[in-house]
């Protein structure tokens, strides 16, 4: 009979970790729509202008958690040369309340790995800019005078909350 419970115990643990595993969530980056850890790869010199993941509908961003390293695909625009994501729902994602505790982010775009630092950005600030660029790469409209979704809707709002965040150099190795 222990025999016959160990075994269960055994099949049960494969059939949970084939399940961890197919869930996108083993040490290796996003899987589709599921989050993932580290992203592997070389990382390659910073970018002078972003304007490649034009290109791209998605990339992945990697944050430091407490713990872990946590990456997800994210929608991204360039504007101006410079690199913006977006969080809908800002408040509740886990990549966002890593970016908020440490800003030092790793992007995989394409086959290679860029290391940045995310800052947020404000509708004072590039908002308009990306506003416009994400509605061209998007959804394919030229729109001169969108403005960003930014902040917390108001009461009574269904709009999502939306965080911009601008991808900055990494801070220089001291």
């Amino acid at each position: 009979m222990a025999t016959v419970r160990k075994a269960r115990a055994l099949l049960l643990a494969a059939i949970s970790f084939a399940a961890f595993v197919s869930a996108g969530c083993g040490p290796w980056g996003p899987q589709g729509i599921f989050a993932g850890g580290p992203l592997a790869g070389e990382v390659a010199p910073t970018p002078a202008d972003w304007s490649f993941t034009d290109a791209l509908p998605l990339i992945a961003i990697e944050t430091r958690g407490a713990w872990f390293r946590h990456s997800v695909t994210i929608l991204c625009v360039a504007a101006d040369g410079k690199l913006y994501v977006m969080a809908r729902h800002a408040p509740t994602k886990r990549w966002v309340q890593d970016v908020i505790a440490d800003p030092r982010v790793r992007l995989a775009i394409g086959d290679a790995i860029y290391e940045g630092r995310a800052v947020r950005v404000d509708d004072a600030g590039d908002a308009p800019g990306v506003a416009r660029a994400f509605l061209r790469k998007y959804v394919g409209v030229e729109a001169e005078h969108a403005r960003a979704l930014g902040g917390a809707p108001a009461p009574g709002d269904d709009r999502a909350e939306v965080w911009t965040f601008r991808i900055d150099p990494p801070e220089p190795a001291s």
